[in-house]
C-alpha cells in the first residue's frame, strides 16, 4: 500500500522540479519573446500588418461621410490583438484566448485634448512542465494614453500629439479562476508571473506601439472629432462593431 506521506513527497518533489523548470522555461521563453518583439511580430505572421492597415483605414473612414453598406460586421481592434497574441502562444507556449475589446473611450479633458483607453479582456492559460495546462486565468488590462491637438501660427498647420502609453504591469489584472493541483500553489504563482511578464511585454513593445501609430496617422480634424464637443471630464465610446467604413459613436 502506498503510503500517504510517500505521496505528499512526491508532490513534494514535483512541485520543486517543476517551479525549478518553470522558472528556467520562463528566463527563456521572455529572453525569445524579447528578441521577437525588437524584430516585430508582423515578422512572424504578415496577417497582423494587414489587418492594422485595415484598422487605420476604417478609423480614418469615421471621419468622412462616406459609408460602405452592406459588409459584414467585424471588429478589426479585436483581430488585430487576437493575432498578434497567436504569435505570442507559438514564441512562448502562453495561450490568450478569446479576446473583447468592446471599444475605445475618449475622456476630453481639454477642447482639444482627450484621454483615450482601450480595454481588453481575455483569458490565458500557462503551460507547465511535467503537468500540463494547470493554470487558467481572466486577464484585464487597459491601453492608456492622451491625444491632443497643437495649434501653430497661422503659417503652420495643427498637430496630433499622442502622450506616451502606460505600461505598469501591476496595472495587469490576472485572476486565477481554478488550480488543479492544490499543493503546487508556488508553481502557479510563477505560472501567473510569467503570463504577466509576457503580456507587459507585448503591450509594452507591440500593442502601445501599434496603438500610438494609429492615433498619429489620423490627422487634426479627426481627432477633433473623436474628441467630440462633450465638456473636459465626459467620455465618449467609438463602437468597434462596425460596417468595415462605419463607426458608431455613443455619448
Amino acid at each position: 500500500m502506498f503510503q500517504l506521506w510517500k505521496l505528499v513527497l512526491l508532490c513534494g518533489l514535483l512541485a520543486g522540479t517543476s517551479a525549478s523548470l518553470l522558472d528556467n522555461r520562463g528566463n527563456d521563453v521572455l529572453r525569445n519573446l524579447k528578441s521577437a518583439l525588437e524584430r516585430g511580430l508582423a515578422s512572424f505572421d504578415s496577417t497582423i500588418e494587414v489587418i492594422f492597415q485595415n484598422l487605420k483605414t476604417e478609423l480614418e473612414s469615421r471621419c468622412s461621410d462616406e459609408v460602405v453598406e452592406n459588409q459584414e460586421s467585424e471588429n478589426l481592434l479585436e483581430q488585430l490583438i487576437s493575432r498578434i497574441f497567436q504569435v505570442v502562444n507559438r514564441l512562448t507556449g502562453v495561450r490568450i484566448r478569446n479576446v473583447q475589446v468592446p471599444d475605445i473611450t475618449f475622456e476630453a479633458t481639454s477642447d482639444n485634448s482627450a484621454d483615450v483607453k482601450i480595454p481588453i479582456t481575455a483569458g490565458v492559460t500557462v503551460n507547465l512542465p511535467l503537468l500540463g495546462e494547470i493554470v487558467d486565468l481572466d486577464l484585464n488590462v487597459d491601453l492608456q494614453t492622451s491625444v491632443s491637438i497643437e495649434t501653430g501660427d497661422e503659417t503652420s498647420d495643427s498637430k496630433v500629439v499622442v502622450g506616451e502609453c502606460t505600461n505598469d504591469p501591476e496595472s495587469i489584472s490576472l485572476t486565477v479562476l481554478h488550480r488543479r493541483f492544490g499543493l503546487l500553489n508556488d508553481v502557479v504563482d510563477i505560472g501567473v508571473n510569467l503570463a504577466r511578464r509576457v503580456v507587459s511585454s507585448v503591450v509594452q513593445d507591440e500593442l502601445c506601439p501599434r496603438f500610438r501609430e494609429l492615433l498619429e496617422s489620423l490627422d487634426a480634424e479627426c481627432v477633433k472629432k473623436l474628441i467630440g464637443k462633450s465638456q473636459p471630464g465626459e467620455m465618449r465610446k467609438l463602437r468597434l462593431i462596425e460596417d468595415k467604413r462605419h463607426i458608431e459613436v455613443t455619448g
